[in-house]
This record gives structure tokens, sequence and C-alpha cells, in this order.
């Protein structure tokens, strides 16, 4: 048989089924040969979805290796800077100038460190408050009762591809 994709191959059988002028004993061999080869475009599906995970797991390490790695880059600069700052400071210089370009000390603008919350006055507070919807709560209720509450569907229709 010549090169089928899939989607020919998974509509070929109802197609196959529906023909009455082909023959009972035909159908059987074209069924299996259909067969056969949706098992070996399966195989091929399997190791392309599997050739996908295992790019994506190597992405990933690299993300975080990479990640890490910039990291310890800025620790590094705030340090160095925090030590060049310090020399100048000890040396009484608040600039310097050099063809590449100006060191200089400068005033952070004001910010606020909180010791103790407690003590703030309640004029300085914002209350926050979150609202999370709880969907295994839902889920639940629904196994147990069927019931549906007001504002959410409840979806039993969905299906998913799992490779083994």
């Amino acid at each position: 048989m010549a090169e089928f994709n899939l989607y020919q191959i998974t509509n070929a059988f109802p197609q196959l089924m529906a023909n009455d002028e082909i023959s009972d004993e035909d159908k059987a061999k074209i069924k299996e040969e259909l067969t056969l080869l949706l098992q070996q475009k399966s195989q091929n599906t399997i190791g392309y979805l599997k050739n996908i995970e295992l790019t994506i797991a190597a992405m990933k390490i690299e993300e975080k290796r990479i990640s890490e790695q910039r990291k310890a880059f800025e620790n590094r600069m705030s340090k160095f800077k925090e030590y060049v700052k310090e020399c100048m400071e000890q040396n009484g210089f608040t600039k310097i100038e050099t063809p590449l370009g100006t060191l200089s000390i400068a005033h952070n603008p004001i910010s606020v460190e909180v010791v103790n919350e407690d003590e703030i006055p309640s004029e300085f507070k914002t209350e926050v408050v979150t609202t999370k919807v709880d969907k295994k709560a839902i889920t639940d209720n629904f196994k147990a009762t069927g019931e549906i509450p007001n504002g959410v569907n409840i979806l039993t229709q969905n299906t998913s591809l799992r490779v083994k």
C-alpha cells in the first residue's frame, strides 16, 4: 500500500465498512492491512511524542542551569558594586570619571523597613482579601451528590492522549 498519513488511515476504516461493493473477504484483508499501517503510524507517533518530551525535559534542565548561572552573576555583580562603593567612600570619592564611564555614589530613594507589623497603625495598612474557587471540592461534591453548583459547568466528556 502507498504511504498514508494517520488521518487517511483512520478515515479509511469507516469508508471500508460502508462500501458494499467489496466482498467480506477483501474487506478483512484491507482491514488487516489498514490495522498494520495504523500500528506502524502509531509507533512513529509515539516515537515523535517521546522525542518532544525528552527535548522539553532537556530544555527545562538547561533553563534551570542558565537561571542559576545568571543569579550567580547577578550576586557577583552586586557584591562587586558594594565593594567598589566601600572603597570609594573610604577614600572620600563620590564620583570617578573615566573614558569608559562614570562611577558615582548616589542617595537611594526613601524606603520603609517593617520591623513589627503589629505596631503599625491601621491607617497605614490595607486589607487584602482573596477568594479562590476550590475546584477539587466542587468535583468531589459532584461525584458524591451529582449536584452542579451555580456558576460552573462540569466537563465529563474531555479526553486526552496518554502515551505509555
